[in-house]
This record gives C-alpha cells, structure tokens and sequence, in this order.
C-alpha cells in the first residue's frame, strides 16, 4: 500500500530551500483573496495549514475545491527574493488536487498518509450532446428575450454559450468587477457583453476559462442601457458549469502557421487579437514582465494587471495559453537586453513584433516544469535597474524602452554627470517615484499618458481599438552622441564635391527631413567655444550653433544641459558646417546649480556698445586668442536686503552714470554670446586690483579668469527670462525692482539709449542723410561674398582653422543688404576679416543688425556701408522661409488628391487661393498637459514650460474644386498672417492677457476677421494668393469642419508650408521645365 509522507509549510519556510516533488503531499485548505490587503492583491489564491499560509498558482480551478480539506501531491515551493530584500513564497500545483476523506489525518501528527484515506473527484460537467436545445437560451436568444422598454428578465432563465474574451479585475463603485463576452457557439459574430459587479462573483472570475463553453443556471440579468452594445448585468446565478464540446469545429485556433507574416503585414495591428501556447525559454526580466516564448517571440505582461511578478512570478519552462493577445510593431536597433548572448533567445535584428496583453488579454498557466531551472538571464541583470518603471500603470514597454536606449545614450554623453537615482530615481520601493526622476520628465515631453482610465469603455470598444496598444506606438526620437550626428553630417556633404553640393550657392540650409534628422534631437551643454560662438558639446564631440530666435541666450543659459529639438542644417563655403535654432523652441534638461563666489565688490552696467572681437596670433607657433571690448554705462544704485519670496531686491537708481570699458579674453571669451547691446548686468569681482584699471576719466575692467570675476544677467521683469529644468530648478537672472521715485529716472536712461541705438533702415540710408556718419543698420542679407586680397601670412595656419568663423583667408567681406519692407539694397565692406571674428550664421535670409558702420559714397555715386574695428554685427530674429526644396515640387491640382492610395506622407504643391478664415487662435500652452496658459499659470500647476500655439483653418480653392485646410505655429503666425518681429513680440505680450479667438460665422465676413485682427495686433494683411505645400489628414484623424454647410466629400489638409504666388517663381519653373524638355531631345 502506497504511503506518502507529509510536510508542513512551516517546515519548507524555515528550510529556505527551492524544491520540487511528487512524493511528499501537503494537507490544507485553498482560500480566494477577495479584498485587497497590504499583503496580497484581490484575486489571489493561497493554501494555508495550521502552520502558516503561501499563495499558489493552479491549473484550472474547481469551485469545490475551497470547500473542503485537500491534499497536494505534485507540487513545487518557490522563493521570490524582492527589491526591498524580503523573501516571498509560493507554491506551484502540478497535478489536480484530491480531497481528504476524513479530517483525522489532518490534525493528526502522523507523518506517513497511506493513498487510501484521498479521493479524486471527476469536473462536474455536461456534455453538448446531453442539453437540451429546449432548456437554455443561446446569446442570440438573449438579444430578443428582453422586451425594448424592458431592462429585467421577467424569470430565471439557463443560458449556454462560448466565452470569446474576459477582462481583468477591476474596481468600481467600491465592488469587484470584470467582464466576459459571450458568443453562439456556432456562430460567433452574435455576441453578448456579461457584467459580474461584486466581490461575491470573484470565484467565477477564476472559474470562467476563455474558449470554453459554459452552462449558466437560472441566471437573471439586468439590460444595460446601450443604444449599439447588448450588455447584460448578472443579478444572480445558481451554477456556472463547464460544457464538453463534442464538436471541434468551432474550437479556438492557437499558433496560425502565418502568425509572422500576419503580424508584421498587419497595418493596424492595434485591432488584431490573436491566441498562442508556447514554452517560456528565456527570462529578460521578471519584474518588467518580459519573456522569450518558444526561443522565438517576446511576450510583454507589464501592462496586464493579473501578472504580480513580486508573488507569483512565472519561471522557466512554464507553458502558456494566452488569449487575445496583440502584436506590436518594434525595431531593435541595438541589442538592449542582450539577446544574442543566449542560444533560447531571437537575434535582436529578427525582432519585428512582440506580443502584448491588455486588460482584455488572459493568461493561462496549462503546465509547469517538473524542475527548478535556474535562470541565467544576463538581460536582468542589464536592466534590472529600470525595475521601478514596472510598478508604474502610466508607463508602456515601447516607452520603457526609449526611457532605457535614452539612459544608455545620456550615459555615454555625460560619463559620470548624472547619477542613476537623478535619471531613473531611487530604486528602494518606499523612496522611488518613476513620474519625478529626470527620464520620466523627459518622457512626458515627447508623449503625454493618459491618466483617465475607463476599463468598462475600453473593454466594450476593444474591437475597434485598444487603449494598450495605441499607446505601445514606438517613440521614434533619438538622442545620440554628437560624434554620431557630425559623423553622419560628414558622411552627407563628403557625398558629393561640396561646390556641387552647394551648386551656385554660397551656401545650403538643410530642414531637418531634408537632411534625413527629423528623429534625430541634439541634446548637450550649452556652451561658447573660445572664438565666442555657440556650441553644444557632449563627451563625445561638440558642434556650432547658432541662435536665430528673437529671444536672446543669457549667461544663466550657458552651461547647462539643454535639448535642441528643432533646427536647420548649413553647409557653406570653405567648409563651414553649423546648426541653427530657436532657443524658446528648446527646452533645459538639466540646470546645474551655479552660487557666484564673489559676494561683494559688485557694480551694475548697461551694455551700449560691443566692439568686433579681435583674432590674435602672434607666431605659427602659439595658438591664437581672442579679445573683445565692451562700453558700458555704469549705474550707481543702492540695493536693499532681498524679497525672499519673489527672489527680488527692491534698489534705488541715483539717476548717476559713468562710461567704462571691459575688456574681455580667455575664458570670458565664453560669455560673449550671452552679452546684448542695451541689456543690463552685474559684475562681481574678488580682488579689486587685478581687474580695475583707472584712465583719467575712464575705467577698464580687464577679464580674462573665472575665478576672479563673475557677470550676470539683471532683470526688471522675470517673466521672460525665467525657466525650468525638468526637475523644476527655477534658473533665472538676478532680478531687481526699481522702487517708485527712481522709475522716472529710469525711463530717461533707457531713451537716451534708445535714441543713441537708434535702428536704420536701408531705405533711410540711402536717402544720403548719413554720409560720413557712423549708423547702426537692420537688414536682411542677400549674398554673402568674400574677396582675397592678398596672400595668407604664415601664422595663419591649421591652429585658427578649428574655429568655424575665423582664418579664413587675409580677405574682405562684401554683404549686401536688403531693406526689410522694400526691395532696395546696401552694400557693406568688411576689411580684413581674418584678423576679426565674423559671426556664423550670415546667409541669405538673415536678419541681422550692423552698429556702427561708416556710410561712404563712392566716386560713381553709389552709397555704401565701410565696416570699421568698432563694428558689432548680430543676428536678429528668425530668416525668411527657405523653401526652396518644396519649389522643385511641381504642381498638383486639388482635385488629383482624391485618389486612393495617397501616402499622408507626401507632400504637394498647389496653387490656390484663400477663400474663407474660418477660425485663428493663438495662445500659450502648457508643454506638458497642453492646456491653455492664464495668468502664467498651468491649471493643473505643470512645471515644464509654457509654448506658444497658434491654430488656423481655412477654405481654399484652386479652380478644381475647394479643400479645407488647418495650419499650426510658424506656419499661421510667420507665413499666412505675414507677422514680423517687432509684431512677435507684442502678440506674446497680448497672448499673454488674453487668449485670441476668431471663429467665422454667416455674420461675420471676412472685412470683420480682418477689423479683429488689427484690434488685437497691427497687422499688414493676410496672404491670399499663396503657394500651399500640404499633406493630406489622416482620415481617423478629422478634425470637426467648422462650415457646417461642406459636404463630407471635402479634402482635409495639414499646411506643411505657405509661401507668396510670386510670378517669378514660377517662371523659374516653367524655364526649368523648358530646359529639360530640351535636354530630353537632344538625347534623342
């Protein structure tokens, strides 16, 4: 007779010791966690005995089981080590349980059981063949059973039907709750949705398995009220029972021998649900639930909420059945998790898709293996320290993983800059907080989670779309090295002989898609190179930038990491390669704390003049440095204790002013960039001596070291100086606030600066008013030519040409410069441009102010600007569109677009014009949330910024038919509303008060959007005749038409571009067509 002998869970708790058997039964009683504790979520089962309890996995689950005492004879106990160190247990049952006989052996302390005393009994369960068809209702029937003002079953009815699909466990109004669809047997697309709502029914959720056909006894039901969706409510059920299915046919498929092909194909794989059974053979990591299936897929379980990895974790060699399970799109482009270092694991270049469950998914347990495998997951220890992004609901697995290529990338950027608790926070459970740590930050820059959840919704509209999925779509934004993006730079322009790179140019501008860097974002400190220009710089490399913005770069910009999303590519002559940006556009991802050692010896200045910084290079053997000179005015203010609250000091201006000079060299060279003509400052200095220098009247301040002085930014206002960090470090300048008797004083200070910088036009110049006259000039450049006039000297060897705007040869400059609002044009000489420090950016299109230059007229009569010493040249504000990439596309007719097949991708060009402004809008958003800024203030009190956005539709029509089109940001502001600086500014000041709304109604015509416009800001008028340069809109993407009269047939369109109908561009193209017409004969 056969005896097994028996253990007590007290015995294998003190053990410590993994193991597995068949030989050595427990006795004890299976109990249903019905309400969450601190302990075990809602749902879990544990076997308890009289000396302590474990939770444990099943396979299947019978309701009687919780009735009576069991016994386990094939089993496993498993020890789960957590972050926190403490030791969890479990149990994994084998084989069906049996029921004990009598309750003697349990309280007995015999240890040896014999086989006789255990009883197996068989799954209560009706074969298909033995209901009657007479007996039950169908889900079909259900759906006329009820009459239309009906939402009750007027008696008990038997119900018999095919689970297709179950929800997890949820929570509402204080009640478990879950879902489980319903559908014929033999006709599956007639379906019903069946809500159980109470803790009561959370023995059903374990019993209810999907694919199998289920018998449900005088059952009553309440209709839910759906006008489209047939849900039912189970007020009560006797007995849920399983039904053998005798016939196979309409038996779930699992493993399709084209699930590869079917998933990679798939365009809309968020729709497509699918069931597999395979093996677990490799472990990536447990706790972000991610596992190797068949030595073939990956399965991701960190969004499915019935996987606790911290109790019950899945091993190695378990075997799954998973059910409605979605595939999503994924590509590897390094091998994060260290897949090819295991033989059960898929190259990661093979990696298409992974599988992924949902709230709607269920996972079976059907077998577990009969050893313990010791897994040697080298992936876990890799990114075990992402672990804590697990335990966030609000975080996906594509989103993990950018957060993990994005930390291995910030790494080797910035090797040792950042510790791992400021990028992914602390890893200790009771200190981490994923939404605060720096790469979270990052994260919600480029996508915002949905915080709203409604399961039920999502449940009942999972066929159309799952939530899950939707927001599994892979973050294409990359971070890489700068030595990656100047290599693949070089790789471009080494393409091709740079004189046919550029053609008959001077130079080139590369839009981002252009020069294939869409994807790609600049991320580095923001520093200045020791020729004064701006760079940013990683451990692996640095480049020259450029800012092109209307907002300026202060000293509490420099130095701190910042993230360039968006930017231009230019390539000029004599190998000049640099990037250009807008800095309001870019946002800091890491302020450093910075505390002025100087305390005392303080002066405040105005900035009335900067002087061209000079090249020095006194042989061919020493390295050249750099000098510039600034004129300030000195101001004498007396300063109060500061507002601690405000970050303020309240100062007195005694109306007393002096002239000085600064003379800048080494490294403060690198504040350069950050100094503005007629901005104000503080200088602070440790020891008066080295660096004050008294001429006469005239005082020098002679710079060169860090370490002995220190210049900031001051500010009256900090509302457009200040920003934030990502983690909310407020980085600003040193603010002051003038009290009421010197503000007066102020205001005449400040316009006798502003008649002394007075800005002139081209037109004004040419008028000969000037001549002989030093004048400040604003303008845009046309050409950019530069004369050699004599020979290189020695000393100007390879040493200067690491600087990207200096060395170029012993040569002249010509600019010519166009007036802003006329087409007349100034020619400015720049002599000796090797011994000065020419600014980078200079290219057609460019803004750019000159102060200082001398108006000459030459001996023909011609007026002309001399550039002196003395001369300050800065950019200033953004270029005019380049678009000359779009002009080589030839025109396209509105009507062509309503073609099938057209990619949303490809971009048109089309002659058309405005006919109705149907709506403008222009605020500030927050960059988080996106909701509209008041007061300065994000409404649900985000920290991360603030954008401007600007929003307009319009109707346009080309003589084929009309379209409706939406514009976004530039494209309204710069292009279609014709808004120049000076007008960029007051917008954003009026935005800031007040939101501005247009809307077209049948009352308002087109004269009163234009008498709103010009009361809101002066404006010259709205384009009408335009080029267009469009995308179509996605159709599952239509916004709502505001002209309610259009027919849905209407073409929706993004405007990419808008540019002046100028009659000269397209007779360059019509030319253009000629000549190639021409050409194409000739070969014949």
């Amino acid at each position: 007779m056969t005896q097994y002998h028996r253990w007590l869970l007290s015995k294998l708790i003190s053990n410590k010791q993994c193991i597995t058997t068949n030989t050595v039964i427990l006795l004890g009683n299976l109990q249903l966690v019905i309400r969450d504790n601190s302990v075990y979520p809602k749902g879990t089962i544990l076997f308890e005995d009289e000396t302590g309890k474990v939770p444990c996995l099943l396979i299947g689950y019978e309701k009687e089981w919780f009735t009576r005492t069991i016994s386990l004879l094939s089993w496993s106990f498993l020890i789960n080590k957590q972050p926190n160190g403490k030791e969890v247990f479990h149990l994994e049952v084998h084989s069906e349980v049996l029921f004990l006989q009598d309750s003697e052996a349990l309280y007995s302390k015999a240890t040896n059981i014999n086989i006789e005393r255990f009883e197996k009994r068989n799954r209560l369960s009706f074969s298909s063949q033995q209901l009657n068809p007479l007996s039950f209702k169908t889900a079909t029937d259900m759906l006329f059973n009820f009459d239309r003002n009906s939402t009750k079953s007027p008696s008990k009815l038997n119900l018999c039907a095919m689970v297709n699909m179950k929800s997890v466990l949820y929570q509402t109004e204080g009640e478990t709750t879950f879902i489980v669809t319903l559908n014929e047997v033999h006709d599956p697309s007639s379906f019903v949705h069946i809500v159980f709502h109470g803790d009561h029914f959370i023995e059903y959720y374990k019993m209810i398995m999907v694919g199998e056909i289920y018998f449900f006894k005088e059952a009553t039901f309440n209709k839910k009220a759906s006008q489209s969706i047939p849900i039912f409510e189970v007020v009560e059920v006797s007995s849920i029972d399983p039904v053998k299915n005798i016939n196979r046919e309409h038996e779930m498929v699992y493993n399709s021998s084209n699930l590869i092909e079917n998933t990679q194909n798939s365009t809309d794989l968020g729709r497509m649900c699918f069931g597999y059974e395979g093996i677990i053979t490799y472990i990536i990591d447990n706790a972000l639930g991610l596992f190797v299936l068949d030595s073939e897929y990956i399965l991701h379980l960190g969004k499915y909420p019935e996987y606790n990895p911290l109790i019950t974790p899945y091993r190695l060699g378990m075997k799954l059945l998973l059910h409605n399970i979605h595939a999503i799109k994924l590509t590897m482009e390094k091998d994060t998790w260290k897949l090819n270092n295991h033989k059960n694991c898929p190259s990661f270049e093979n990696i298409n898709v992974i599988f992924a469950a949902c709230h709607c998914s269920t996972i079976q347990v059907i077998r577990f293996p009969n050893e313990i495998i010791r897994s040697d997951s080298v992936s876990q220890k890799i990114i075990s320290k992402f672990s804590s992004f697990r335990n966030s609901d609000l975080i996906t697995l594509l989103e993990l993983l950018w957060v993990q290529k994005a930390y291995y990338d910030i790494s080797n950027k910035f090797p040792g800059e950042f510790e791992d608790q400021t990028l992914l926070s602390d890893p200790r459970p009771s200190k981490s907080n994923v939404e605060a740590c720096l790469l979270s930050k990052l994260l919600r820059k480029y996508r915002v989670s949905n915080y709203f959840q409604d399961w039920a919704q999502d449940y009942f509209n999972h066929k159309n779309s799952c939530r899950i999925t939707e927001e599994n779509e892979e973050i294409n934004i990359r971070l890489p090295p700068i030595s990656e993006v100047l290599q693949f730079i070089d790789e471009l322009v080494s393409s091709q002989r740079l004189s046919e790179f550029l053609g008959g140019d001077q130079s080139r501008v590369f839009s981002q898609l252009e020069a294939k860097l869409e994807k790609i974002h600049l991320m580095g400190f923001l520093e200045v190179n020791l020729d004064g220009t701006l760079q940013l710089k990683d451990q692996t490399g640095k480049i020259s930038v450029v800012n092109i913005s209307i907002e300026k770069v202060h000293t509490h910009h420099l130095n701190n990491v910042w993230i360039i999303p968006e930017y231009e590519l230019v390539i000029e002559q004599h190998s000049k390669i640099y990037l250009r940006f807008a800095i309001e556009k870019c946002f800091c991802f890491y302020a450093k704390p910075y505390n002025s050692p100087f305390k005392y010896n303080q002066i405040f200045f105005q900035v009335r003049h900067i002087f061209s910084t000079k090249l020095n290079c006194p042989s061919e053997y020493l390295a050249p440095n750099m000098n510039c000179k600034l004129q300030i005015e000195m101001l004498d203010f007396s300063e109060d204790s500061p507002d601690l609250t405000t970050n303020s000091r309240k100062i007195a201006f005694n109306n007393i002013s002096r002239s000085a000079f600064i003379h800048l060299s080494g490294d403060f060279i690198k504040i350069l960039p950050a100094i503005h003509v007629g901005l104000f400052y503080e200088l602070s200095f440790g020891k008066p001596e080295q660096i004050i220098n008294s001429m006469g009247m005239i005082i020098n301040f002679n710079l060169n070291n860090f370490v002995t002085a220190n210049v900031i930014n001051l500010q009256w206002d900090a509302s457009n100086s200040t920003f934030e960090d990502l983690l909310g470090h407020v980085i600003q300048p040193k603010i002051l606030e003038l009290d009421e008797s010197s503000k007066d004083s102020f205001r005449v200070l400040e316009k006798s600066f502003s008649i002394e910088d007075k800005l002139l036009d081209v037109q004004e110049i040419l008028n000969e008013h000037f001549i002989g006259r030093l004048v400040s000039l604003k303008g845009l450049v046309v050409s950019k030519e530069i004369r050699s006039s004599l020979a290189q000297p020695n000393f100007m060897n390879s040493s200067t040409s690491k600087y990207i705007n200096v060395g170029q040869l012993n040569a002249n400059l010509l600019l010519r410069i166009q007036d802003i609002h006329t087409e007349e044009i100034i020619d400015v000489y720049i002599n000796n441009i090797s011994r000065y420090v020419i600014p980078i950016g200079l290219i057609p299109g460019q803004t750019i102010t000159l102060r200082k230059v001398e108006v000459r007229k030459s001996d023909l009569g011609n007026i002309y600007c001399y550039a002196h010493e003395i001369t300050h040249i800065s950019l200033q504000g953004y270029p005019k569109a380049n678009i000359s990439f779009y002009q080589e596309l030839n025109n396209t007719n509105l009507i062509d677009l309503f073609e099938d097949g057209i990619s949303i991708q490809c971009t048109f060009r089309i002659l058309c014009r405005i006919t109705h402004i149907y709506e403008i809008i222009l605020q500030f958003v927050c960059e988080a949330c996106e909701r509209i800024i008041y007061n300065n203030s994000c409404p649900n009190g985000c920290h991360l910024g603030r954008r401007f956005y600007a929003l307009c539709k319009f109707k346009i029509s080309d003589g084929t038919c009309f379209a409706i089109v939406t514009a976004r940001d530039d494209i309204v502001v710069r292009e279609l509303l014709c808004i120049n600086d000076d007008s960029y500014r007051k917008i954003c000041d009026k935005v800031e008060k007040s939101r501005f709304f247009y809307e077209w109604t049948i009352s308002n015509d087109n004269d009163f959007m234009k008498k709103s416009l010009s009361d809101f800001i002066s404006l010259k008028g709205i384009r009408r005749d335009v080029i267009l340069f469009c995308r179509k809109l996605h159709k599952e993407k239509k916004e709502k038409i505001i002209d309610q009269t259009q027919q849905s047939s209407t073409i929706e369109l993004n405007a990419v571009r808008i540019a002046e109908k100028l009659p000269i561009f397209e007779a360059r193209k019509k030319l253009k067509l000629v000549e190639k017409i021409k050409s194409n004969l000739n070969d014949i």
